[in-house]
């Protein structure tokens, strides 16, 4: 068994990146007595091929963060693998494994490590590595030395942390699936449908006056990032795949109500991302009520309002009434999380991470109460709920 596997974009600061893994073996093989060349292992620098010999051989994830990680299919299946196998371990033993290291390569100002990469940040103090990132350290290595010794310190402390050996996952496949194996799949490969209830900017109600917002599509809605066409969108699949959800964004119309309404599918689980101002559209007044009927358990709604859009803020009284109106089922339930007028993307974010957890939740008991398998010799008879990423 290899002690860590690193998962990181390939092709680009190769140099660097073969730095940090030399230094880290290094610093893992002092703590553990054993060879530099045996603790540690990567994929192949220009390849996009993903081993999933080495990747079940490794105990820990260390994952070096950028904002191109999300964009490369291996990374993602990287990801996905040892979510996979967390999941796993949880079903089976009840216990959690902190078996996945975050580390912030570059910043993502778009989307915060936290949001994306759910499990326990380096607990550093240097703000260089806050600020920057440990690229901007290894490229200063100089200046920061310090900084930089401490921050492969503290991801070897947790490699040395995670001893335990976490179960093989078969099936995988180079995109993060799961073959099927004639069993129950685990809850983390649960899929979800996020739905977009806002407008084209060609469609936008005459009310409306900040078009900035729109773009060619429903889709193309970014309330946080004005201009910035799918931000929301590569927010909220960034968001979902850390958490192991397999996602599918889909805008409000008839074929997508037709799709998730199917008698034979009432458990798909649905996500609606609704802009308030599109209850001022008629002609979405059915659609919206027909994803307000949809089981309970398996809907729910958020809604961006950013405090930076002034013209919604002025409009607060208005725009609530119209989701009372529309939305009556959703708006009337109550809720452990924030679910409305959601401010900025770091409350968008952790309101998201709390709605798909909900999801997971009920997914795992639905499971459970179909299995309803007789009580091991230990005693664990039910699947542990996973609020450790609630926090």
């Amino acid at each position: 068994m290899s002690h860590f596997y690193l998962s990181h974009v390939r092709t680009v600061d190769e140099e660097w990146v073969a730095s940090f893994f030399h230094d880290l073996c290094r610093v893992v093989a002092e703590r553990t007595g054993r060879s530099p060349e045996t603790v540690g292992v990567r994929g192949t620098p220009q390849s996009p091929d993903v081993s999933v010999d080495l990747l079940g051989r490794s105990t820990v994830l260390v994952v070096l963060h950028s904002p191109r990680y999300f964009s490369q299919s291996y990374c993602r299946a990287e990801l996905s693998y040892f979510q996979r196998r967390l999941n796993m371990q949880r079903s089976r033993t009840g216990r959690s494994a902190n078996a996945i290291v975050p580390v912030m390569w570059e910043p993502d100002f778009a989307h915060s490590l936290d949001s994306v990469i759910p499990y326990p940040p380096l607990g550093v103090r240097s703000e260089a590595y806050r600020h920057d990132g440990l690229l901007h350290l290894l490229r200063l290595k100089a200046r920061y030395r310090a900084a930089y010794e401490e921050v492969v310190k503290a991801v070897a402390d947790r490699i040395v942390a995670a001893a335990e050996a976490l179960p093989e996952v078969h099936g995988f496949d180079a995109t993060g699936s799961h073959s099927p194996l004639g069993a129950p799949s685990p809850a983390g490969s649960q899929a979800v449908s996020f739905v977009v209830a806002s407008s084209a900017r060609k469609d936008v109600p005459d009310e409306r006056r900040s078009h900035q917002y729109y773009g060619k599509t429903a889709l193309d809605w970014s309330p946080y990032a004005p201009g910035e066409h799918e931000a929301l969108i590569s927010l909220v699949k960034n968001t979902a795949t850390a958490l192991d959800f397999t996602a599918t964004v889909l805008p409000l119309d008839e074929e997508t109500v037709d799709r998730i309404s199917r008698e034979e599918d009432p458990e798909q689980l649905v996500v609606l991302l609704v802009d308030a101002w599109v209850a001022m559209r008629r002609e979405k007044h059915r659609l919206l009520a027909a994803v307000d009927e949809r089981n309970p358990e398996a809907t729910t709604a958020l809604e961006p309002r950013a405090r930076d859009d002034t013209e919604s803020a002025e409009q607060t009284v208005t725009l609530d009434e119209l989701l009372n109106r529309t939305l009556p089922l959703m708006r009337g339930r109550h809720s452990e999380y924030e679910r409305w007028g959601l401010p900025d993307a770091e409350s968008f974010t952790s309101s998201l991470r709390k709605v798909l957890i909900r999801l997971q939740n009920e997914a795992l008991k639905s499971m459970e109460a179909v299995r309803s398998p007789a009580t091991p010799a230990d005693g664990l008879h039910t699947f542990p709920l996973l609020g450790r990423y609630s926090s």
